[in-house]
Order: structure tokens, then sequence, then C-alpha cells
């Protein structure tokens, strides 16, 4: 059963699936072409303390569209490009300094990695998305 299960019997199912450990090693650049569709939610501007105001409902039902491409090249190489809507960001790293730049702000270079996108990262790389989930327990 499920229950009995351990998560790294699964991680080593996905790892099988993806064809094997050596498959996974053996890659060593890949790139990901995908669209996206973002629903808006619906946001409510409330009262204030002391005024009164009318809650105005913004973004139900409406999408934005767009696409991305991601290249990844081993071992800390990588960059991103995504449109929606007309504003385009682009991100990229070597490993050592990542950056980013959108049409609505300017050029940042940090050190270290980009955290906000690692989740996204991983989602696409399965040995990151198995190596994540390697020593866990369920």
């Amino acid at each position: 059963s499920i229950e009995a299960s351990t998560a790294k019997y699964i991680v080593q199912q996905y790892v099988a699936a993806c064809g094997g450990p050596a498959a996974l090693n053996a890659v060593k650049s890949m790139y990901a072409v995908g669209q996206v569709r973002m629903q808006g939610s619906e946001m409510v501007a409330g009262e204030d303390e002391g005024t009164t105001t009318t809650p105005v409902r913004l973004g139900k039902g409406n999408f934005e569209v767009g696409g991305f491409v991601l290249w990844q090249k081993n071992p800390n190489l990588w960059f991103l490009e995504l449109v929606v809507s007309g504003f385009k960001i682009s991100a990229g790293s070597d490993g050592k300094v990542a950056w980013n730049q959108s049409s609505t702000q300017p050029s940042q270079a940090h050190r270290g990695p980009p955290r906000p996108l690692r989740r996204f990262f991983q989602g696409l790389d399965p040995r990151c998305t198995a190596s994540l989930f390697l020593d866990a327990v369920c």
C-alpha cells in the first residue's frame, strides 16, 4: 500500500521512469519551452479604519497569457525568459552570480542562488526533483 511505501521508493520509481540514474546523469544540457496562462485572483480593497469605502473587486476570471523558455547547462548555468501580456522577465546565473531584468525594473545581480526561482527549476529538472525528496519518508 502507498502508506507503507517510503518516499525513497517513490523517488526510485520516478528516476526509473525518467530512464534511470545513468540517463539522468548523462544529461549535460536541457531546455524547456512552455506556455503560461495565469488567472487573476479576486482582490478586495476594503475599509481602512475611520473611512468608509466600497470594496472593489479586481481580476476575477481574467487571464494573462504568455510563454517561457528555460536553458540549463550543467553544472550551474541557466537562463530563463518569460513573457506574459507584453511584460518580459529575463534571469540567469553562472552558479556564482544570479541576475534578473524585466521590462519594468532595472537589472539586478546577486551572489548566490536565486531562491524565488528554485521551485520552478526543481519542477523542470528531474534530477533536482529526485534529489529534493531522496531522504524523505512517508
